[in-house]
């Protein structure tokens, strides 16, 4: 539930976290149960703040520390913290317009790198909340307004914008959608009035968006950086520049906790030569996969990749930083069921994590086919080369 206008005073003098110390063992719905004759229109506010502390602290450590209001949808669409700096940390400039506001993690990020953010967002009510966000993180350079993002752009009006930033609304009625023309607003249909107030427009997308629509959807898209954490990939970034030509380049980055970024930019395709002597096997991180970059990153670390659909690396040292996991390759060889289940039972291989790559049984199948336990130090990579020959390959997981 929202806060409506009318509490808007309420909520603004509470004293937030003393209530969140009080009740820090209390789950939402007890608090509400403890609550169930009593009319306060808090109540059903002040439990989603119970329901929504307890996971807080990883994503939005900074919004949790000053004891910052949410709501449920807003918090679920918010980017992370560590992803809110990393995108503000690509620009710095005078005015910045994000036309999708929200919770306000990205205009609090923004925030820090340009003089002024306009941010934009119809709902009311969650306004009212971030704006006291706002004064609680000590930000007096972000403007929230009332408005759709069709609202604003439809006005005339010759102010400039730096950058024009936007993470559509990408679930509409229940539904998730991946096309740039079917979230809120659809950027298709604002695209030139953008580009009217600003040379440069970045858009955040979902990870499931295929990059070559991208490339035929935005002809202005000059950069794709395809964003991901220590195993995943997490959101795509889009950056148009309206006078831009060709190509875009494709970045993969990973963000890691105290560490800096691991990034590796380049063009989606690359000639990659062999290596003689293989004594380790890679798999990129799925950014690198997702980025389209997997030969290009392949060549870059002087290292071989078995084939164009498997995504496996060979070579014969390890690359500083590698963006991936390593292993120490001890075996590698034909896949037939007589061979494995050889070598299954000479090596004592009961217990192995598996991987499949471009291989066309099932690691569930794997599994019950040779009675292989979850789990253990050895790894077992199944793949399919360019011939069409089936692989194994077994290694131990480098620290």
């Amino acid at each position: 539930m929202k806060p409506t206008s009318s509490i808007a005073h309420i909520v603004h003098e509470f004293d937030l976290e003393s209530f969140l110390t009080q009740n820090k063992h209390v789950n939402a719905s007890t608090f509400l149960l403890r609550n169930k004759g009593n009319t306060n229109e808090l109540n059903w506010l002040l439990a989603e703040q119970l329901n929504i502390y307890s996971k807080a602290w990883h994503k939005l450590p900074q919004f949790v520390e000053n004891h910052c209001w949410f709501t449920a949808k807003s918090y679920e669409q918010a980017s992370g913290q560590a992803s809110a700096i990393f995108k503000s940390s690509l620009f710095s400039g005078n005015r910045l317009l994000d036309l999708s506001g929200g919770l306000g993690v990205d205009d609090w990020a923004f925030s820090q790198r340009f003089d002024q953010v306009v941010s934009l967002d119809p709902d009311i009510e969650l306004n009212n909340l971030v704006r006291i966000n706002f004064k609680k993180l000590q930000k007096n350079n972000i403007q929230r307004l009332d408005l759709t993002a069709e609202e604003y752009l439809v006005q005339p009006s010759t102010q400039h914008f730096d950058l024009i930033y936007l993470d559509a609304d990408r679930r509409i009625n229940e539904t998730r959608n991946f096309f740039l023309d079917q979230g809120a607003p659809n950027f298709l249909a604002i695209q030139e009035r953008c580009f009217q107030l600003s040379d440069a427009i970045l858009l955040k997308l979902s990870p499931m968006v295929d990059l070559s629509y991208l490339v035929q959807t935005l002809p202005k898209l000059s950069k794709i950086i395809v964003v991901g954490d220590k195993t995943e990939v997490k959101e795509l970034l889009c950056l148009l520049h309206k006078e831009h030509v060709g190509e875009p380049i494709v970045e993969a980055v990973v963000l890691l906790e105290d560490q800096p970024a691991f990034r590796f930019e380049g063009m989606t395709s690359s000639e990659i030569k062999g290596v003689k002597e293989n004594t380790y096997l890679f798999e990129p991180h799925p950014v690198i996969i997702k980025a389209g970059l997997s030969a290009t990153y392949a060549k870059h670390c002087f290292l071989e990749q078995l084939s164009a659909q498997s995504f496996l690396y060979v070579g014969a040292q390890v690359p500083p930083n590698f963006m991936g996991r390593s292993f120490q390759l001890l075996q590698a060889f034909e896949f037939s069921k007589s061979a494995l289940q050889k070598y299954i039972q000479t090596n004592s291989l009961n217990q192995v994590n598996i991987t499949r790559r471009n291989f066309k049984q099932s690691v569930e199948d794997i599994r019950k086919t040779f009675k292989l336990k979850e789990g253990g130090k050895d790894y077992l990579f199944f793949s399919t080369l360019s011939n069409g020959t089936r692989m194994v390959y077994h290694g131990i997981k480098l620290s």
